[in-house]
């Protein structure tokens, strides 16, 4: 995947409790930062779809702040709670 030098690169949307709105963005950054637009902050994040790679978890860790890791690891994906 090319990145820039000035522009973070979606990866995957964070869904609501309802399954359908989308809460927010999940982006990285040529770093291998991770980061959320939130684009309703007053709603949760249960969902991201799609999975976050593991490998890209494990490289945004030296830069990527602790608790918004978690929060990525611990999301299920929208195919997983069908099953």
């Amino acid at each position: 995947m090319p990145y820039s030098n000035d522009e973070a690169t979606p990866i995957a949307q964070l869904i609501g409790s309802d399954g359908k709105s989308i809460v927010g963005l999940v982006y990285v950054w040529e770093t291998s930062e991770l980061a959320i637009l939130w684009l309703n902050p007053k709603k949760t994040a249960a969902f991201v779809d799609p999975e976050i790679d593991p490998e890209m978890l494990a490289k945004g860790k030296a830069t990527t702040p602790a608790e918004l890791l978690v929060l990525l690891g611990g999301l299920p994906t929208l195919a997983k709670k069908s099953s």
